[in-house]
């Protein structure tokens, strides 16, 4: 009864110390994410994001030798269309940022206060600014700008990798 009980727990065991390890640490940014991409998070290499995002659906620009660009126009309610931004220096071409757009009727300053609340940081760049540290070595900032919602993460060697608003 003992050998079948450890046989029975030895891959018990596995499965478990399994699931754990492989928990995804990014998840944690999605709360501070539009429910749109859910799906995503800061760090995800380009490879994957083209797994997870039908890359036909996305319009590819080169326009800058530091970073690759694709743009999804949405069909919703509130957006009309997203911009991700992946780092060309890095081997891995990580997510670093997101540029939302939305739609002439939506307000995205009452969008994005109601999504975070009242911004961290007043007039830093020359807007105000929400900043969280992503426990995983970088921070994530959001602003608004005209009909925009920029969310950037810090990442190193990264566009915004010198950008130091909430400390990390």
């Amino acid at each position: 009864m003992k050998k079948v009980i450890f046989l029975v727990m030895i891959p018990l065991l596995l499965v478990s110390c399994s699931v754990f390890k492989t928990a995804p640490t990014e998840r944690l940014q999605t709360q501070l994410l539009p429910d749109i991409v859910k799906d995503l998070y800061f760090g995800m290499s380009m490879d994957k994001f083209e797994d997870v995002k039908y890359a036909k659906n996305l319009e590819e620009r080169i326009d800058m030798s530091f970073r690759y660009e694709y743009v999804e126009n949405i069909e919703n309610a509130e957006f009309q269309s997203i911009t991700y931004y992946f780092d060309a220096k890095i081997s891995s071409q990580p997510l670093y940022e997101m540029i939302f757009t939305f739609k002439d009727n939506v307000d995205v300053e009452s969008y994005t206060r109601n999504m975070y609340g009242n911004p961290s940081i007043m007039h830093h760049l020359p807007f105000d600014e929400w900043c969280w540290k992503s426990g995983e070595g970088f921070q994530i900032v959001a602003w608004t700008f005209e009909n925009k919602l920029v969310i950037v993460a810090t990442i190193k060697r990264t566009e915004w990798a010198e950008l130091d608003i909430c400390g990390e």
